[in-house]
């Protein structure tokens, strides 16, 4: 209870911040920046109203705990559970918890004794899935330290004074000579983004239906606050901003504090959709339907990559408003997953795609294989390049992506359940899954690290290094800054990569596990 209290005051005091930043740049911001700043202040605002409502007003939070109570859940349903022979592990959607672990809810949770029994479903392989996803994001970090397109210290493969930068692409037009990172990592890039945090979303809505029928919408909510709430508002107000300060001034760049939740968005919205579907729930019958065909929801994809296509052509600057990771991707995949997930939760969907057919199993996998071909196309035209082909980049870095999350998800998902789901799991896939959490928060603090250990090689074998502001560049013989070798991208990739991850899982294993962390994570 104290601590989503605490929390919740934290919230209040960074809407305050907010608000007073917003005031102070108001004359030299634009108006999408404008809207937003008010929009995040007013979401952190409604998170300590609600984390403080449900602690300590429960007479106003109980016009919904009643009813969630009473409504329960289904003869035979109960919370998804990973049989481990003598421990059993709880699966959420921020993670897996051990039995016995403390739970963040401030209010005793009701037991009631089903004389149905229910199956026990045999969930390993979420766990493993959602681990496999942690690294692919660290790993996929990564590599944009080397494509400037993160918050840490880091360069570019392209070099800064090359009249390839003018083109409005942003990618090689074949002017000049290409890069041979470039073609491998873009590729990399696209085809993570296009389905990974989606899948995210998709998983943690699973969790909510069975979460909100256990714990009633006081306890629920409570519970996403210290989950959620606290991870996301340590980082984004103090941990990134200090990680941010110690690289400006290791650049020379000036000094400032920002909040910045960076990684953290996705914890943001995922609050934001939690909660919204707590309220939905109170007031909307609960909805029974099967999963439809895959090859139908792949139809479905393509109707929502006609969204993303719109968005993108009319969205402009308010792609990240609100703190969302570009709205192109959050009105037609993000918000549209995590209600299928939530969907799929209440039905029970996941047993139907355990059961896929075989040769709708492989005919999603060619798919898959499909999507690839066609984003490395997309991309390789401009920087091997390939003059036979003449792909538009708007079209297809838009319409193919929902349809491409839809398979792939599906995809992944059989293919863990398949080949990666053995129970009791192994000491170091326990260890890594309850882990994975933690990383996905702090995984800047390792990139950063890693990146500074790189610059400080570099400087040590002669290349001369010079910042501007967070971006590094070696220095070219006409004394202006100029792209690192291809050989040191490349081996500067690797060593990142490999220190990158080999600091921030044993760094999560035993931070969470620290007083207060041990609640949240």
């Amino acid at each position: 209870m104290w601590l989503t209290t605490l929390i919740s005051i934290l919230y209040f005091g960074v809407a305050a911040y907010l608000f007073i930043e917003i005031a102070h740049f108001h004359a030299a911001a634009t108006a999408p920046d404008i809207a937003s700043g008010y929009f995040q202040a007013c979401n952190c605002f409604l998170f300590g109203l609600l984390g403080l409502c449900c602690v300590h007003w429960p007479a106003i939070a109980s016009l919904f705990h009643g009813r969630s109570k009473d409504a329960g859940s289904p003869a035979g349903e109960k919370e998804t559970v990973v049989d481990e022979g003598d421990e059993k592990q709880t699966c959420g959607d921020e993670g897996c918890k051990e039995a016995g672990e403390d739970d963040a809810s401030p209010a005793p949770v009701a037991v009631v004794v089903d004389p149905k029994p229910a199956i026990k479903r045999q969930v390993t392989y979420l766990m493993n899935l959602k681990t496999f996803l942690t690294f692919i994001v660290v790993t996929h970090h990564t590599v944009c330290l080397f494509t400037g397109c993160f918050a840490n210290i880091q360069t570019m493969i392209i070099n800064p004074n090359d009249p390839a930068n003018a083109d409005p692409t942003g990618i090689y037009d074949g002017t000049v000579k290409p890069r041979t990172f470039l073609t491998g990592a873009s590729w990399f890039l696209t085809i993570n983004q296009g389905y990974f945090m989606a899948a995210f979303f998709l998983i943690s809505g699973y969790f909510c239906p069975k979460s909100l029928d256990r714990k009633g919408f006081r306890a629920f909510v409570a519970d996403k606050i210290v989950r959620l709430g606290g991870p996301l508002v340590l980082w984004s107000a103090a941990f990134r901003p200090l990680v941010t300060l110690f690289e400006q001034a290791y650049a020379g760049a000036p000094l400032t504090y920002e909040y910045d939740p960076g990684v953290c968005w996705f914890l943001l919205w995922l609050l934001n959709f939690s909660i919204a579907y707590a309220v939905v729930a109170q007031f909307t019958p609960k909805v029974k339907v099967g999963m439809p065909h895959p090859f139908v929801l792949l139809v479905i994809g393509m109707g929502l990559g006609g969204v993303f296509y719109a968005i993108k052509k009319a969205i402009g600057p308010w792609d990240y408003f609100g703190g969302m990771n570009m709205w192109t991707y959050g009105a037609s995949m993000y918000i549209p997953f995590f209600a299928a997930g939530a969907l799929g939760g209440r039905n029970h969907w996941l047993k139907s795609v355990e059961e896929m057919k075989t040769w709708v199993v492989w005919t999603l996998r060619v798919i898959v294989v499909g999507f690839w071909v066609v984003y490395f196309l997309l991309i390789a035209q401009y920087t091997i390049p390939i003059p036979s082909v003449h792909m538009d980049p708007i079209l297809g870095g838009t319409l193919p992506n929902p349809p491409y999350a839809v398979a792939m998800t599906l995809a992944i998902m059989q293919l863990f359940h398949q080949y990666f789901n053995a129970t009791p799991q192994s000491q170091f896939m326990r260890n890594a899954g309850a882990s994975a959490y933690i990383v996905y928060v702090i995984q800047g603090l390792a990139l950063g690290i890693s990146g500074i250990i790189f610059v400080e090689i570099l400087k040590a074998a002669g290349v001369p290094i010079v910042f501007e502001g967070m971006l590094f560049f070696a220095v070219g013989p006409d004394g202006k800054p100029t792209a690192l070798s291809n050989g040191w991208i490349w081996g500067g990739w690797a060593l990142v990569f490999v220190l990158t991850q080999l600091i921030v899982w044993p760094l999560g294993f035993f931070a969470r596990k620290l007083p207060i962390l041990n609640k949240m994570f």
